[in-house]
């Protein structure tokens, strides 16, 4: 828990019960849970200057907007953002893409607590995490 306690994390998902369930997960560790339902709404809240964010955590397919492509958007306002992609459907081409957009890691749905917890504990630099058994080598 302490490497997510009190962090200001920004969960994108246009599935409502994942964006719920995600909710749970992270403020139970003690994290600080912004959820936007659409990228647009996510992009607002990285604009507003007042609103300090962490890391952001997004869904890689959602109408009209790709996660590819809403890292790229996210990385605009904030360069430095610790971005994790959620994805139901992966291969190495869509992982690759998403590293090559500044994405930390691409993690496969289902996936269960420890492992999100392990993933945003490593991008924030709390502690090391071997992810490649469960989401792949990073290219």
């Amino acid at each position: 828990m302490k490497g997510i306690l009190n962090k200001s994390i920004l969960v994108i998902d246009d599935d409502l019960g994942m964006l719920r369930a995600l909710q749970k997960v992270l403020t139970s560790e003690g994290a600080i849970v912004t959820c936007a339902a659409w990228p647009g709404e996510a992009v607002e809240t990285l604009s507003n200057r007042q609103k300090h964010i962490d890391l952001v955590i997004t869904d890689l397919r959602m109408p009209m907007v790709t996660g590819e492509m809403l890292v790229n958007a996210l990385h605009r306002h904030r360069p430095a953002m610790p971005v994790i992609v959620l994805t139901a459907f992966s291969s190495p081409e869509v992982k690759a893409q998403c590293y090559e957009q500044g994405a930390v890691a691409v993690l496969e749905k289902p996936l269960d607590s420890a492992q999100l917890i392990a993933a945003i504990e490593s991008a924030l630099g709390a502690s090391p995490v071997d992810d490649t058994a469960n989401v792949g080598e990073r290219p």
